[in-house]
């Protein structure tokens, strides 16, 4: 039975036509986190008021653009845009946050979410007049219209579900009935879909409502009138492991940035499955019951952009699209050609060329952009196109690609790699208005009108065009960016920039500075079958350092990360590549006989590369140090390779300030700086309620029995961090696992890092009893993946990261994990709870 109760609007006086003569009822916003940055720190300089578009909506050619601006400080703007002369024409205020919006068929009525708040509006199309406000839950982010315009779905972000409204617009803007009645909302409300729910879509013939969860890492199949669940057959790609009863969903094991239909094909913009493990050896990763994880990729550097293609009838994925970038541009990749060339160069202890019957068919690598965000289609009857067309934003390399579909849902790119359209910075939404595709572009505070004549013709454009940005977002402080944070910021969304093959960006694992339910197998791991590391959240860091499960990084070095993107190894004059530099003398022979023959090569390789350096199959291109190549790709990105200063300064010989060079250590203190300078902390929803159950768990959490507090002092809920009176020396304490230790089939500890891990992070503990850890930071626990617990991902609920073995709060099939080697309370004291007090417990930690 689903957890939400239809009511009818009419028999609580809440029906109205739009001709309303009484006021609009007010709106509850949440209020943000405040900065705990004092005045006098040096990182607290002054930034620039944004309202960073995010979504849009169109009808004809009139385009709504939502600005909701911040977590910190949330914007209150609908933008219009007419795409035919390609002009902003007017501004209009809202309540907070404004998140989506959606125009319902007749074009008369634009009902726009606000993510902050407890009310959806509705803006009349013509006069950009407020009509309604309408009672819906915090953090109602997505919407969607029926064909008919008689149903209005809406994600929900705080309960994990899909809500609906029925409407009349025949006279007016008439809510009849709503599956939210707001009655406890301490509870859960409409269907449960997963983890953060995003891009809808419907099934052309209106009766399926595909879902996709962003770190739930899936799609819910839901019937479009009743929301119940769907039932989809069970096969390698689906799984209903880890999810809420009723829940039916197609898996994909990764991140689904949007979604779109075609006839019978629902395509799915996602990241790839690959968890960098080894294809069919060691942990089973991705919940299909064989080892592995069935992929080709090796960490983070061979991170892929995807679009998936399913059957909406069968509900069974028909095709899969990837990167074009699988062969020959990185150090680790594989060549299908010549695969001596790739793993079993780089990693030869673990690597097999048998890796090759995992690769995906080469004529399917067409992806040619990295972090593909939204998708459209563009019916053929509005083309004149053969068939319909998809669109796609690529929100981590700022492009559109658009690709021909045939009847079987397969896909023909219409621009290749280098060829694609160019929008504003951070292109999240796209849509059809009227001849013209449009982009929001949140960072550039834009939207990118695609060239005029697009969507007519036969043959691929290759790009051809120019593209128009117009400005809708706030500017006034400077483009984006006017400052080393936003420099940070920029960074962190468009790594693409910055990597060897252009695919990877930081928020493939990090979307919205959160985290995904995905564990990943990190280089710092010295076992690679059986370790994993769960995506830690990059929201709340300011005073929390140092970070990391080994509690050894800190903002000017988290170099195994950004190391992956573009190593060493790839760049020729690095001298680090066996493959080229074990055939020359050493630099000791060379310094004490420079007339050896190659040592021209090995004293002076900038001058005198290397002949092999012109041949390597790796990437790097013309560049011979990566420094040189980073600092050229901050160039293409910023038109600059030098930070502002602002903060990111050091003094030099004369003794003046001068900003620091954009390269790998000037990225790395980038992005550090963005995760400091603000909390960027979604506003809670849970602890605007204060209900009994969290004043209850609060007290729980405290007692000395229990001992949640002795690891996660409030409010920083960590060790870490100075000042602290836990940890005076402002060091982290540091303790054996909580947990048993995950282990390999010979009982060794698949935690331990590499030696090399342990040089470049002297802070880094490491003994005989394996690896000493860090607190994590539990604030913003409500908001990450509710299915992926504990360093390694084990813990499928927060109820099995805190119950111990056998526990009576424990749902059949749950596991107990507080426990080490058979030992109980190790995660704190909770055997001695019953199952009411460990539920108040969790309802606190979920108000954090």
């Amino acid at each position: 039975m689903r957890a939400w109760r239809a009511l009818t609007l009419g028999a609580v006086g809440l029906v109205a036509g739009c001709d309303r003569a009484e006021p609009l009822p007010p709106v509850h916003t949440l209020t943000p986190d405040p900065n705990p940055i004092r005045n006098d720190d040096p990182l607290n300089t002054p930034q620039p008021h944004r309202d960073r578009p995010r979504t849009l909506c169109a009808h004809g050619d009139t385009v709504y653009v939502t600005m909701p601006g911040t977590e910190d400080s949330p914007g209150n703007t609908l933008a219009v845009v007419d795409a035919a002369v390609g002009a902003l024409v007017d501004r209009v205020t809202l309540p907070g946050a404004p998140w989506a919006c959606a125009v319902d068929p007749s074009g008369r009525f634009v009902v726009v979410t606000l993510r902050y708040s407890d009310r959806a509006v509705v803006v009349d199309a013509e006069t950009h007049r407020e009509l309604r406000r309408i009672a819906v839950p915090y953090y109602t982010e997505s919407v969607l219209f029926a064909p008919d315009g008689r149903r209005v779905y809406f994600t929900n972000r705080w309960k994990d579900s899909v809500l609906s409204w029925e409407v009349d617009t025949d006279g007016g803007f008439d809510v009849r009935s709503t599956t939210y009645d707001g009655v406890d909302p301490w509870d859960p409300m409409g269907t449960p879909v997963g983890d953060n729910p995003g891009p809808m879509a419907l099934s052309a013939d209106g009766r399926r409502l595909f879902v996709g969860t962003v770190t739930g890492v899936t799609v819910a199949v839901l019937d479009a009138e009743t929301l119940d669940a769907i039932d989809v057959d069970a096969d390698p790609q689906t799984t209903t492991i880890g999810a809420p009863p009723g829940i039916s969903r197609i898996d994909f094991h990764s991140p689904v940035g949007g979604l779109a239909v075609s006839g019978r094909h629902l395509f799915i913009a996602d990241t790839g499955p690959g968890t960098g493990s080894l294809p069919a050896e060691g942990r089973d990763l991705n919940d299909d019951g064989t080892p592995g994880d069935g992929t080709a990729n090796v960490v983070f550097q061979d991170l892929q952009n995807e679009i998936a293609v399913v059957d909406t009838e069968t509900f069974k994925p028909v095709h899969r699209y990837t990167s074009d970038s699988i062969c020959c541009h990185d150090f680790r990749d594989v060549d299908p050609d010549h695969p001596e060339r790739g793993p079993a160069l780089a990693a030869p202890d673990t690597w097999s060329p048998d890796v090759l019957k995992y690769l995906p068919p080469k004529e399917t690598w067409i992806v040619a952009g990295s972090l593909p965000e939204a998708m459209t289609v563009v019916p053929a009857r509005m083309s004149g196109a053969a068939g319909d067309r998809l669109f796609v934003a690529f929100a981590g390399s700022n492009e559109v690609q658009s690709f021909d579909i045939a009847a079987d849902g397969s896909l023909s790119p219409r621009q290749t790699a280098g060829k694609l359209f160019q929008t504003g910075y951070n292109p999240k939404g796209i849509v059809v208005a009227g001849g013209h595709v449009l982009t929001a572009n949140r960072l550039g505070e834009s939207v990118t009108i695609l060239p005029a004549g697009e969507l007519g013709g036969s043959g691929g454009s290759g790009g051809s065009g120019a593209s128009k940005d117009v400005t809708v977002g706030d500017v006034e402080g400077g483009p984006f960016p006017a400052t080393d944070a936003e420099l940070g910021e920029g960074i962190n969304e468009m790594t693409s920039f910055f990597t060897l093959d252009g695919d990877q960006t930081c928020v493939h694992c990090h979307r919205e500075n959160g985290s995904i339910a995905r564990p990943i197998i990190m280089p710092l791991q010295a076992d690679r079958r059986w370790g994993a590391r769960n995506i830690m959240a990059q929201r709340g860091l300011y005073d929390t350092r140092p970070w990391f499960f080994e509690s050894a990084m800190g903002e000017r070095n988290f170099f195994p990360v950004l190391n992956e993107f573009a190593r060493r190894e790839n760049f020729c004059c690095e001298e680090m590549d066996t493959a080229v530099w074990s055939k020359y003398p050493t630099h000791e022979t060379c310094d004490a006989a420079p007339e050896t023959p190659g040592c021209d090569s090995v004293l002076n390789c900038m001058a005198h590369p290397p002949p092999e350096c012109a041949q390597r199959p790796y990437g790097g291109g013309e560049f011979l140090r990566r420094g040189d190549f980073i600092r050229a790709g901050a160039r293409r990105l910023f038109g600059r390779d030098v930070a502002f200063g602002d903060v990111l300064s050091d003094e030099d010989f004369d003794g003046l300030r001068r900003p620091i060079a954009l390269d790998f250590d000037g990225l790395t203190r980038a992005v550090g700086l963005f995760m400091l300078r603000t909390p960027r902390l979604l506003p809670n929803p849970n602890r605007a309620l204060d209900l009994p159950t969290a004043g209850r768990g609060a007290a729980l959490f405290s007692t000395p029995s229990v001992g949640c507090s002795n690891c996660h002092p409030l409010p920083r809920t960590t060790t870490a961090g100075a000042p602290n009176p836990f940890s005076p020396s402002g060091m982290p304490i540091r303790f054996p696992p909580v947990i048993s230790p995950t282990r390999a089939p010979d009982g060794g500890d698949a935690s331990r890092v590499t030696p090399g891990f342990m040089q470049t992070f002297p802070d880094t503990v490491q003994g005989p009893a394996g690896l000493r850890l860090g607190a994590t930071p539990l604030r913003g626990l409500w908001d990450r993946p509710s299915t992926r617990f504990f360093h390694d991902g084990r813990g499928r609920s927060l109820r099995e990261a805190l119950a111990t073995p056998g526990h009576p709060a424990l749902a059949p099939g749950d596991t107990g994990r507080n426990e080490r080697d058979g030992v109980f309370d190790t995660h704190g004291g909770t055997s001695q709870l019953d199952k009411y007090q460990l539920e108040d417990l969790m309802n606190f930690l979920m108000t954090l």
